[in-house]
């Protein structure tokens, strides 16, 4: 019995080590390479969120942000249109200068700056979208510009960020952008820093105008000023107002970190959150290394506002922190002893004998010409300077008539009918 079941044991085995010899044999041959490819690259962008599979071979393509996005029914993207609005915002420069101005006081100079910058402008926006070929690291080949990359390429020669990710491929082209660069800077640059400062007045008449009641109010209800001194020896030093250093940088932050975000979270932008701070801080202090920017379309047009105003925030922290050093160094450089001597200087130098007193004094200008140097509102040279005008003009009793201050210090009667 053991023999026999010995044998059957042998037959069994080497029928299963048969079966199993067959079936590799029979296994399915390896995938092509390709084949492999496709379904690892399928995966990965699967997992991603980017390709769905509809069937076998059938991936959906990723949006593609490079592109503009169109608006349904209309011939234009949402892009075109906030790019034409940074058109009418760069055109309405001259029309801003009038409004503050005054149409009747603006000169032949503002008429016809104005006018050549609206023809820069329309002429720089034909070249660049119609004639001039450019390269860039954002398209293939060399092509004129869509208003979009025309707009982003203006704001960055305006600011004088200058990434160079869009630069013009033939040699004439580049000669011609050199150009138009510098007059865009000596234009751009005379109107918009006049409008500022037109901004700037009107805003400080309207501190002083509201600053000069309450102070009128507040003199007439508690103070009687004829009965203060001229200056206050007992006051303390001057507290240093860091208001406009603070809204500044706020200001400046704000767009600092507005474009951060921007180009961090929109889709197609793909910067992390180091990189869009890196980006956003070294776009807006004009150093523009270009290792780092906009992607899409959307990012191109928002980064041509964002740029205008990110700059010119920083502008303004950066006057407004050194007019706050300037301040914080006048004060620690205040010497009390000093102006203690000065004081005496000063009245010695506007008094004289006077018989009446028996003593030196001063009569009402030798007081104010004493008022006017110890509140520093004239130096000593420019006092004399006029007192020795007086004594070239005075008759021999110390007078000066109207009609000679008339003829001798007014203007000129070509002047008067010009």
């Amino acid at each position: 019995a053991l023999c026999v079941m010995k044998r059957h044991g042998l037959a069994l085995a080497a029928l299963l080590s048969a079966s199993a010899g067959r079936g590799s044999a029979m296994a399915t041959p390896p995938a092509p390479a390709s084949a492999v490819r496709e379904r690892s690259m399928f995966l990965a962008q699967g997992a991603h969120g980017h390709m769905s599979k509809v069937g076998i071979g059938q991936p959906i393509p990723p949006p593609d942000y490079s592109k503009e996005t169109e608006i349904t029914g209309l011939p234009f993207s949402v892009e075109f249109a906030f790019a034409a609005v940074f058109v009418l915002l760069l055109a309405s420069v001259p029309g801003l200068l009038a409004v503050l101005v005054g149409g009747k006081k603006l000169t032949p100079a503002h008429k016809a700056e104005s006018a050549c910058l609206l023809v820069w402008l329309c002429t720089t926006l034909y070249l660049f979208t119609n004639v001039l070929e450019f390269g860039s690291s954002h398209f293939e080949g060399a092509r004129p510009l869509t208003l979009v990359e025309a707009v982003y390429l203006l704001a960055q020669i305006l600011t004088t960020v200058g990434y160079g990710d869009i630069t013009p491929v033939n040699p004439r082209g580049q000669v011609w952008v050199a150009v138009n660069v510098i007059i865009a800077l000596c234009m751009y640059g005379s109107l918009i820093m006049e409008v500022v400062h037109l901004m700037g007045e009107r805003l400080s008449e309207a501190i002083a105008k509201a600053v000069h009641s309450a102070r009128h109010l507040h003199d007439t209800q508690t103070i009687d000023r004829a009965k203060s001194p001229l200056k206050r020896w007992d006051a303390p030093p001057p507290v240093i107002d860091k208001t406009q250093f603070i809204k500044s940088s706020a200001a400046f932050a704000l767009c600092a970190g507005v474009g951060a975000l921007f180009y961090h979270y929109y889709p197609g932008e793909g910067k992390t959150v180091l990189q869009a701070i890196y980006m956003s801080v070294i776009t807006l202090s004009t150093v523009g290394f270009g290792w780092f920017t906009p992607s899409t379309e959307a990012g191109k047009v928002f980064g041509a506002f964002w740029m205008l105003a990110g700059v010119a925030s920083l502008a303004a922290m950066i006057s407004s922190f050194v007019e706050l050093m300037f301040r914080i160094k006048s004060v620690e450089r205040r010497d009390s002893n000093a102006e203690k001597v000065q004081f005496y200087h000063f009245v010695r130098l506007c008094t004289r004998p006077v018989e009446s007193l028996g003593d030196f004094g001063m009569d009402s200008y030798d007081f104010l010409k004493f008022g006017v140097l110890l509140r520093d509102l004239a130096t000593e040279d420019e006092v004399h300077d006029i007192e020795e005008r007086f004594d070239e003009i005075a008759d021999a009793d110390g007078f000066v008539s109207c009609e000679k201050v008339e003829e001798l210090e007014g203007p000129s009667q070509s002047l008067l009918q010009v």
